[in-house]
């Protein structure tokens, strides 16, 4: 478990009683960088897997589990565990 400061959901620092909400942080972070272009983050210019114009483009499924499961690794996350994660959440 990833443990940040979290954002609400215009992407800002969730603030409550006057403090910072600290948590579980995974998903907002597989989030930012599915939704993230290349060159968006100075720290890491190759990072973002830029979903958004990939599924407005002529992408194949294929094509988007590959940019997909390259990204989140190169964050350090790994892809079947998030992929069991997003199942659990949806299923429970």
């Amino acid at each position: 478990m990833a443990k940040d400061f979290l954002l609400d959901d215009d992407g800002d620092l969730l603030i409550q009683n006057g403090d910072f909400v600290i948590g579980d942080s995974l998903d907002q972070e597989v989030q930012a960088v599915l939704e993230m272009a290349q060159g968006e983050l100075k720290e890491d210019p190759v990072l973002g897997a830029d979903l958004f114009r990939m599924v407005h483009s002529n992408a194949t499924e294929a094509d988007l589990k590959q940019r997909v499961k390259l990204q989140l690794a190169r964050d350090g996350k790994n892809y079947d565990e998030i992929k069991e994660r997003m199942r659990l959440r949806t299923n429970g």
